[in-house]
């Protein structure tokens, strides 16, 4: 017997510079319409223009654009990094139009489209840079704020993947429940006798809490080590000190002998801060991605007691708040590790292999901060409101 489906137009709204996270989008769309075609009768069909725009003959070519996307579609995504678009006659760039006319229309209706927008935080090739496209992403995102838009941002893939899958999937339950006429299957799994590719399309929900589980475990585990060494670190530099103001100037041999046995210090410390900030980054995009499937899963498989919606959501939230005191912590110490003096070849190495390995360290804690509170936001969104 055919089974009604609900269909959700989403129509990507970009410039040409984030053609990466476009194809992203178009991958995980494709993934969890697999899911919830059987789970909630629902699936995104995605409106982009390389797919949904044909050749035609328009004052210009947005015009074309627009004609042809129209303005029925259910949500919008917006994804900017360095550059705005070309400029139309009727706004500052095509992409831009393109979300004002859904902004319009959203003020109109009041409910529809939904609109999502993601600015990605990372570092762009000198050879790329347009600063006055730069500069028109960051103006535009500065009038967002007074208008009430949300917008998220992320640093890497693997962190707008876990963020836009936890986004969607609250985006796809809340149409689920509205359409209330779709039949739901309660087995959120994909047909057994189906020849899958990828050796995950059989786990379920409880086995990616298992492993978001087992991932917050191995980043924890990576922290103490880190917290460890940094206090040893610590430690050490200051007994190099006063070992060498022990030594005094005349003393040259055990002057080197203390910076030497200094910069061995600092070397370890680096190897280690490199392997562990491997652990975390591996671990953070494991847990996110399992985390951000399970909510993906979770319809039916949870009653209506959102008590440990919640609960995941203070933890994430708790963790996203702890992020910012290791960034502190961390700033402190290469600010001081760099302001080291110049005193030996080796220890000038070791400085900059510390200074290195704490960079890395700050920006892997700012793409776990950013995904956290983006899978946050879409777990706010599954959550009733009171």
């Amino acid at each position: 017997m055919p089974r009604q489906s609900t269909i959700v137009q989403v129509f990507v709204a970009s410039p040409s510079d984030v053609a990466e996270e476009r194809a992203i989008l178009e991958t995980v769309v494709l993934q969890l319409n697999q899911i919830w075609s059987r789970t909630l009768g629902l699936s995104f069909e995605l409106i982009k223009w390389e797919t949904s725009v044909r050749p035609a003959v328009a004052s210009d070519p947005q015009t074309a654009i627009n004609d042809q996307v129209g303005s029925d579609y259910d949500v919008l995504i917006g994804i900017f990094w360095g550059r705005l678009g070309s400029a139309t006659p009727r706004a500052v760039s095509g992409t831009v139009e393109e979300i004002e006319r859904a902004y319009s229309r959203l003020q109109r209706d009041g409910a529809a489209p939904e609109i999502m927008l993601y600015f990605k935080d990372a570092p762009i090739a000198p050879s790329k840079i347009d600063p006055e496209q730069l500069r028109g992403v960051q103006e535009f995102k500065r009038l967002l704020s007074p208008r009430g838009t949300l917008y998220s941002n992320f640093e890497d893939l693997a962190g707008f993947e876990s963020s836009l899958r936890a986004h969607l999937s609250a985006i796809a339950q809340k149409f689920a429940a509205a359409a209330t006429t779709s039949p739901v299957v309660a087995q959120p799994t994909l047909d057994h006798d189906t020849e899958q590719g990828e050796d995950d399309e059989d786990l379920g929900y409880i086995d990616y809490i298992e492993i978001y589980e087992a991932k917050m475990a191995d980043m924890t585990m990576a922290l103490d080590v880190i917290n460890q060494a940094t206090v040893r670190v610590g430690e050490q530099v200051q007994q190099r000190s006063t070992e060498l103001q022990d030594a005094g100037r005349n003393d040259a041999k055990a002057a080197r002998r203390f910076v030497k046995r200094a910069a061995d210090d600092m070397d370890s410390y680096a190897t280690i801060m490199g392997a562990q900030v491997a652990t975390l980054s591996s671990a953070r995009v494991v847990a996110m991605n399992a985390l951000s499937n399970a909510l993906a899963l979770r319809e039916d498989f949870i009653d209506s007691d959102d008590e440990d919606l919640r609960n995941l959501r203070n933890t994430l939230a708790s963790l996203a708040e702890g992020t910012t005191t290791a960034t502190n912590g961390m700033t402190g110490m290469r600010a001081a590790t760099s302001g080291l003096p110049r005193i030996s070849k080796e220890l000038n190495r070791a400085k900059r292999s510390v200074v290195s390995q704490l960079d890395a360290f700050l920006s892997e804690v700012e793409s776990t901060r950013s995904t956290v509170n983006n899978i946050v936001e879409a777990i706010d969104r599954l959550l009733p409101r009171h």
